[in-house]
Protein backbone atom coordinates (compact mmCIF):
# COMPACT_ATOMS: atom_id res chain seq x y z
CA UNK A 1 0.00 0.00 0.00
CA UNK A 2 1.49 3.43 -0.89
CA UNK A 3 0.85 6.49 0.57
CA UNK A 4 -0.92 7.80 -2.69
CA UNK A 5 -3.48 4.29 -2.22
CA UNK A 6 -3.91 5.03 1.22
CA UNK A 7 -4.47 8.65 0.54
CA UNK A 8 -7.31 7.74 -1.78
CA UNK A 9 -9.17 5.12 -0.04
CA UNK A 10 -8.97 7.61 2.91
CA UNK A 11 -10.35 10.35 0.66
CA UNK A 12 -13.28 7.82 -0.26
CA UNK A 13 -14.32 7.25 3.24
CA UNK A 14 -14.12 11.37 4.60
CA UNK A 15 -12.83 13.36 1.99
CA UNK A 16 -9.87 14.55 1.08
CA UNK A 17 -9.05 17.22 3.00
CA UNK A 18 -9.47 15.01 6.35
CA UNK A 19 -8.28 12.15 5.25
CA UNK A 20 -5.36 13.89 4.28
CA UNK A 21 -4.91 15.73 8.05
CA UNK A 22 -4.58 12.06 9.23
CA UNK A 23 -2.26 10.98 7.25
CA UNK A 24 0.28 13.65 7.68
CA UNK A 25 -0.35 13.23 11.45
CA UNK A 26 0.09 9.54 11.61
CA UNK A 27 3.19 9.48 9.11
CA UNK A 28 4.80 12.39 10.77
CA UNK A 29 5.36 14.18 7.08
CA UNK A 30 3.40 17.08 5.88
CA UNK A 31 1.25 17.67 2.98
CA UNK A 32 3.85 18.28 0.65
CA UNK A 33 5.75 15.33 1.53
CA UNK A 34 2.95 13.15 0.99
CA UNK A 35 2.29 14.31 -2.13
CA UNK A 36 6.28 14.26 -3.76
CA UNK A 37 6.56 11.00 -2.08
CA UNK A 38 2.77 9.44 -3.08
CA UNK A 39 4.54 6.37 -4.39
CA UNK A 40 6.52 5.12 -1.00
CA UNK A 41 4.72 2.21 0.87
CA UNK A 42 2.78 3.43 4.13
CA UNK A 43 4.33 1.84 7.13
CA UNK A 44 1.94 -1.18 8.16
CA UNK A 45 2.08 0.08 11.35
CA UNK A 46 0.81 3.98 10.39
CA UNK A 47 -1.42 1.94 7.86
CA UNK A 48 -3.14 0.19 10.53
CA UNK A 49 -3.42 3.47 12.93
CA UNK A 50 -4.78 5.25 9.93
CA UNK A 51 -7.56 3.01 9.50
CA UNK A 52 -8.54 3.23 13.22
CA UNK A 53 -8.37 6.91 12.51
CA UNK A 54 -10.33 7.26 9.62
CA UNK A 55 -13.00 4.99 11.71
CA UNK A 56 -12.92 7.08 14.88
CA UNK A 57 -13.61 10.10 12.88
CA UNK A 58 -16.10 8.56 10.13
CA UNK A 59 -18.35 7.55 12.86
CA UNK A 60 -18.20 10.87 14.04
CA UNK A 61 -15.56 11.83 16.92
CA UNK A 62 -13.94 15.34 16.57
CA UNK A 63 -10.99 15.62 14.59
CA UNK A 64 -9.64 17.28 17.16
CA UNK A 65 -9.74 14.65 19.78
CA UNK A 66 -8.46 11.98 17.39
CA UNK A 67 -5.28 14.39 16.32
CA UNK A 68 -4.87 14.94 20.35
CA UNK A 69 -4.17 19.22 19.43
CA UNK A 70 -5.55 22.17 18.44
CA UNK A 71 -4.16 25.43 17.13
CA UNK A 72 -5.66 28.09 18.89
CA UNK A 73 -4.35 31.70 18.47
CA UNK A 74 -1.71 30.62 16.58
CA UNK A 75 -0.92 28.85 19.83
CA UNK A 76 -0.81 24.51 19.72
CA UNK A 77 -2.95 23.05 22.39
CA UNK A 78 -3.52 19.53 23.99
CA UNK A 79 -7.00 18.43 23.47
CA UNK A 80 -9.35 15.91 24.24
CA UNK A 81 -12.42 15.13 25.87
CA UNK A 82 -11.59 16.38 29.43
CA UNK A 83 -12.89 19.85 28.11
CA UNK A 84 -14.64 21.39 25.37
CA UNK A 85 -12.74 21.97 22.27
CA UNK A 86 -11.13 25.80 20.94
CA UNK A 87 -13.29 27.34 18.83
CA UNK A 88 -12.28 30.32 16.47
CA UNK A 89 -14.83 32.72 17.44
CA UNK A 90 -13.27 32.45 21.45
CA UNK A 91 -10.62 34.17 19.89
CA UNK A 92 -12.41 36.89 19.64
CA UNK A 93 -12.80 37.32 22.99
CA UNK A 94 -9.18 37.04 23.71
CA UNK A 95 -8.22 39.74 21.27
CA UNK A 96 -10.79 41.86 22.90
CA UNK A 97 -9.07 41.59 26.44
CA UNK A 98 -5.51 41.65 24.82
CA UNK A 99 -6.92 45.57 23.69
CA UNK A 100 -7.74 45.97 26.96
CA UNK A 101 -4.57 44.57 28.73
CA UNK A 102 -2.53 46.93 25.71
CA UNK A 103 -4.02 50.22 26.48
CA UNK A 104 -4.51 49.70 30.16
CA UNK A 105 -1.85 52.52 32.17
CA UNK A 106 -1.68 49.96 35.11
CA UNK A 107 1.62 48.69 35.28
CA UNK A 108 0.22 44.95 36.53
CA UNK A 109 -3.34 43.54 35.25
CA UNK A 110 -4.47 40.90 37.56
CA UNK A 111 -7.22 38.24 34.68
CA UNK A 112 -9.42 36.38 36.04
CA UNK A 113 -10.52 33.31 33.48
CA UNK A 114 -13.70 31.78 34.43
CA UNK A 115 -14.09 28.15 33.02
CA UNK A 116 -10.71 27.68 31.47
CA UNK A 117 -11.69 24.27 30.19
CA UNK A 118 -8.20 23.78 28.08
CA UNK A 119 -7.42 26.81 29.35
CA UNK A 120 -6.50 28.14 26.06
CA UNK A 121 -7.71 31.90 26.98
CA UNK A 122 -5.61 32.15 29.92
CA UNK A 123 -2.43 30.91 28.59
CA UNK A 124 -3.07 32.63 25.16
CA UNK A 125 -3.07 35.81 27.32
CA UNK A 126 0.10 34.50 28.93
CA UNK A 127 1.74 33.37 25.64
CA UNK A 128 1.07 37.21 24.72
CA UNK A 129 1.80 38.82 27.56
CA UNK A 130 4.41 39.33 29.94
CA UNK A 131 4.81 37.54 33.16
CA UNK A 132 6.07 41.35 35.06
CA UNK A 133 2.97 43.00 32.94
CA UNK A 134 0.21 39.98 33.71
CA UNK A 135 -0.86 37.81 36.38
CA UNK A 136 -3.42 35.05 35.59
CA UNK A 137 -6.08 32.97 37.38
CA UNK A 138 -7.75 30.50 35.95
CA UNK A 139 -10.52 28.53 37.38
CA UNK A 140 -12.93 25.30 36.30
CA UNK A 141 -15.10 23.21 38.39
CA UNK A 142 -13.86 19.93 36.46
CA UNK A 143 -10.83 18.58 37.53
CA UNK A 144 -9.97 16.86 34.48
CA UNK A 145 -10.38 20.24 32.46
CA UNK A 146 -8.21 21.29 35.12
CA UNK A 147 -5.31 18.45 35.05
CA UNK A 148 -5.49 19.37 30.72
CA UNK A 149 -5.12 23.20 31.42
CA UNK A 150 -2.25 22.19 33.88
CA UNK A 151 -0.83 19.88 30.66
CA UNK A 152 -0.89 22.86 28.54
CA UNK A 153 0.72 25.39 30.56
CA UNK A 154 3.71 22.75 31.24
CA UNK A 155 3.73 22.71 27.27
CA UNK A 156 3.79 25.92 26.49
CA UNK A 157 6.37 27.02 29.59
CA UNK A 158 4.38 28.95 30.97
CA UNK A 159 5.50 29.27 35.12
CA UNK A 160 3.37 29.22 38.09
CA UNK A 161 4.12 32.61 38.79
CA UNK A 162 2.26 33.75 35.66
CA UNK A 163 -0.73 31.95 35.67
CA UNK A 164 -2.28 29.43 38.25
CA UNK A 165 -5.12 27.34 38.41
CA UNK A 166 -8.02 26.95 41.28
CA UNK A 167 -10.65 24.42 41.10
CA UNK A 168 -13.56 26.48 41.77
CA UNK A 169 -17.11 26.72 40.74
CA UNK A 170 -17.50 30.19 39.08
CA UNK A 171 -15.48 32.34 41.38
CA UNK A 172 -17.07 30.73 44.65
CA UNK A 173 -13.74 30.29 46.31
CA UNK A 174 -12.06 33.52 44.82
CA UNK A 175 -11.80 35.75 47.87
CA UNK A 176 -10.01 38.82 49.27
CA UNK A 177 -8.74 39.21 45.39
CA UNK A 178 -9.88 41.85 42.75
CA UNK A 179 -8.90 41.85 39.28
CA UNK A 180 -8.77 44.54 36.18
CA UNK A 181 -9.96 41.90 33.63
CA UNK A 182 -12.39 38.89 34.00
CA UNK A 183 -13.04 36.99 31.30
CA UNK A 184 -15.04 33.58 30.59
CA UNK A 185 -16.44 31.45 28.00
CA UNK A 186 -18.83 29.74 29.92
CA UNK A 187 -21.91 26.48 28.59
CA UNK A 188 -24.75 28.12 27.08
CA UNK A 189 -26.09 26.15 24.98
CA UNK A 190 -29.96 25.38 26.01
CA UNK A 191 -30.68 22.04 27.75
CA UNK A 192 -33.10 21.11 25.54
CA UNK A 193 -30.78 22.10 22.70
CA UNK A 194 -28.35 19.34 23.42
CA UNK A 195 -30.04 16.80 22.05
CA UNK A 196 -29.76 18.33 18.64
CA UNK A 197 -25.92 19.63 18.08
CA UNK A 198 -23.94 17.62 16.49
CA UNK A 199 -22.61 14.28 16.71
CA UNK A 200 -19.42 15.68 16.90
CA UNK A 201 -20.22 18.04 19.76
CA UNK A 202 -23.42 15.85 21.42
CA UNK A 203 -21.47 12.56 21.94
CA UNK A 204 -18.16 13.35 22.64
CA UNK A 205 -17.39 17.15 24.10
CA UNK A 206 -18.20 17.62 27.92
CA UNK A 207 -21.80 18.36 28.67
CA UNK A 208 -20.78 20.29 31.92
CA UNK A 209 -18.73 22.81 29.20
CA UNK A 210 -21.90 23.17 26.94
CA UNK A 211 -25.16 22.73 28.88
CA UNK A 212 -26.48 26.19 30.03
CA UNK A 213 -29.43 25.40 31.80
CA UNK A 214 -33.00 25.83 30.70
CA UNK A 215 -32.79 29.33 28.60
CA UNK A 216 -28.73 28.90 28.36
CA UNK A 217 -28.14 31.62 30.89
CA UNK A 218 -27.98 29.69 34.45
CA UNK A 219 -24.03 30.45 34.62
CA UNK A 220 -24.48 34.48 33.76
CA UNK A 221 -26.88 34.90 36.46
CA UNK A 222 -24.07 34.21 38.89
CA UNK A 223 -21.30 35.02 36.88
CA UNK A 224 -21.88 38.62 36.46
CA UNK A 225 -22.77 39.70 39.83
CA UNK A 226 -19.63 38.05 40.81
CA UNK A 227 -18.00 39.69 38.20
CA UNK A 228 -18.99 42.84 39.10
CA UNK A 229 -18.23 41.96 42.66
CA UNK A 230 -14.63 41.14 41.63
CA UNK A 231 -13.84 43.61 39.52
CA UNK A 232 -11.54 46.61 40.29
CA UNK A 233 -13.24 50.03 39.20
CA UNK A 234 -12.22 50.41 35.20
CA UNK A 235 -11.90 46.77 35.30
CA UNK A 236 -13.30 44.91 32.39
CA UNK A 237 -15.75 41.53 32.31
CA UNK A 238 -15.67 39.90 28.46
CA UNK A 239 -17.92 37.28 28.01
CA UNK A 240 -18.73 34.92 25.11
CA UNK A 241 -22.84 34.84 25.18
CA UNK A 242 -25.42 32.36 23.06
CA UNK A 243 -28.49 34.01 24.16
CA UNK A 244 -27.87 38.22 23.40
CA UNK A 245 -30.41 38.35 26.63
CA UNK A 246 -27.20 38.32 28.63
CA UNK A 247 -27.06 41.68 28.04
CA UNK A 248 -30.19 42.25 29.82
CA UNK A 249 -28.11 41.31 32.76
CA UNK A 250 -25.23 43.56 32.80
CA UNK A 251 -27.22 46.59 33.88
CA UNK A 252 -24.42 47.18 36.55
CA UNK A 253 -21.91 47.63 33.82
CA UNK A 254 -21.19 50.85 31.63
CA UNK A 255 -19.59 51.35 27.80
CA UNK A 256 -21.46 47.54 27.47
CA UNK A 257 -20.54 46.60 23.62
CA UNK A 258 -21.79 43.60 21.27
CA UNK A 259 -19.41 42.09 19.35
CA UNK A 260 -20.27 39.31 15.94
CA UNK A 261 -18.51 37.01 15.19
CA UNK A 262 -17.45 35.73 11.78
CA UNK A 263 -20.77 34.64 10.67
CA UNK A 264 -22.26 37.91 11.92
CA UNK A 265 -23.81 36.43 14.88
CA UNK A 266 -23.75 38.35 18.44
CA UNK A 267 -20.81 36.29 20.25
CA UNK A 268 -18.95 38.67 22.68
CA UNK A 269 -20.38 41.36 25.11
CA UNK A 270 -18.21 43.41 27.54
CA UNK A 271 -18.68 45.98 30.02
CA UNK A 272 -16.45 47.97 32.65
CA UNK A 273 -17.44 49.18 36.22
CA UNK A 274 -17.17 52.26 36.51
Amino acid sequence: MTLSEALKSGTEKVGRRDAMLLLSYITGNDESWIMIHGDEAIKPSHYTMYLADLERYYNGEPMQYILGKWAFMGIEFNVDKRALIPRSETELLVEEALKFIQYSQKPLINVLDICTGTGCIALSIACLTEAKTTKITAVDISSDALSLAKENAEKLNIPPSHVKFIKSDLADVIINQKFDVIISNPPYILHEDIATLSQTVRDFEPHLALDGGKDGMDIYRRLIPQSFELLNNGGMLLLEIGPVAVVNLMADFKEIKIIQDYAGLERIVTGVKI
